[in-house]
């Protein structure tokens, strides 16, 4: 695809704490997403939040379903829920409520691709920060989702851990478990030591991993990865035909990004054309991906 994707973390489970711009409340979500699309972006990840705790509802479809519906209000644009680590039904019983909500329904399914130790570690206490921060996603539960994916005719937005994963993937692909084609995340991190370093090199080996019968686009999310190396990598993917995320969700306290979701699109969007990258529409990644859901 010869126009650039740019997506967006909208908030994670990010407070308000972290980040004063950080949207919360249905109406701010489809705001915070109305102004992006305006700005560039078109593939939006967001996570249900209390409107009054702000805290996460991973698999809440009664909420998605508003979110979802403010964001329609404002704007077409492409958007896709989180999962949970909560057994096979429970994990997509909010994607399976969003692909059935006619007033805004969903296009993209949310795949992990392979299990990863997200935990941080904390140097000074010796250990590892989160406790049995596992993301278990077994082959088993992988061909579920792609089913569920399958029988409602979204394309799935994957998301890459380690290399181990693209493998998966491909292997799935050639079973046939796919109706369209996918979006391949890789996420790096800086701290926490799951996958590839944030490092040019490694994302060439992780596009070197992809087979030319591989129907996919590919693109680089940089969790919590300071701003320096994070525009790098970036700036690598603008001009290497790959794809880019930004958002307060993936890096909610680093002070040299720009502070809003917003504004990182903007910066985004300016380097990707001041590199000759077009910028990708809603309507661009809606075509590539399949078009509208049959």
């Amino acid at each position: 695809m010869d126009e650039l994707i740019i997506a967006v973390g909208v908030n994670e489970d990010v407070t308000r704490e972290q980040n004063p711009h950080v949207p919360i409340t249905p109406a701010e979500i489809g705001e915070d997403i109305a102004a992006c699309v305006e700005a560039g972006a078109s593939v939006f990840h967001l996570h249900a939040r209390d409107p009054e705790t702000g805290r996460t509802r991973y698999n809440d479809g009664d909420l998605y379903r508003e979110i979802f519906a403010a964001v329609r209000e404002r704007t077409d644009a492409l958007c896709y829920p989180t999962y949970v680590p909560a057994g096979l039904e429970e994990t997509y019983r909010h994607v399976v409520s969003l692909a059935e909500f006619e007033t805004a329904p969903l296009e993209i399914g949310p795949v992990i691709s392979g299990s990863a130790n997200i935990s941080a570690p904390d140097w000074s206490a010796k250990t590892f920060v989160g406790g049995e921060y596992v993301l278990l996603q077994s082959h088993a539960s992988l061909l579920y989702q792609l089913d569920v994916c399958r029988e409602y005719d979204l394309w799935v937005s994957h998301d890459v851990f380690e290399p181990g994963g693209v493998r998966s993937a491909i292997a799935a692909w050639r079973m046939g478990h796919y109706v369209r084609p996918m979006l391949l995340k890789f996420f790096m991190s800086e701290e926490r030591p799951f996958g590839f370093p944030p490092e040019p090199r490694f994302l060439q080996a992780y596009v070197d991993m992809l087979p030319d019968d591989l129907d996919c686009e590919w693109l680089f999310l940089p969790y919590g990865v300071n701003y320096a190396d994070a525009m790098t990598c970036l700036t690598w993917c603008i001009t290497h035909g790959g794809h880019v995320r930004v958002g307060v969700g993936d890096n909610p306290t680093d002070p040299d990004y720009p502070p809003s979701n917003l504004e990182r699109v903007q910066q985004i969007a300016e380097l990707a054309r001041s590199l000759g990258r077009r910028i990708a529409t809603v309507d661009h990644v809606r075509a590539r991906f399949g078009g509208p859901r049959r």
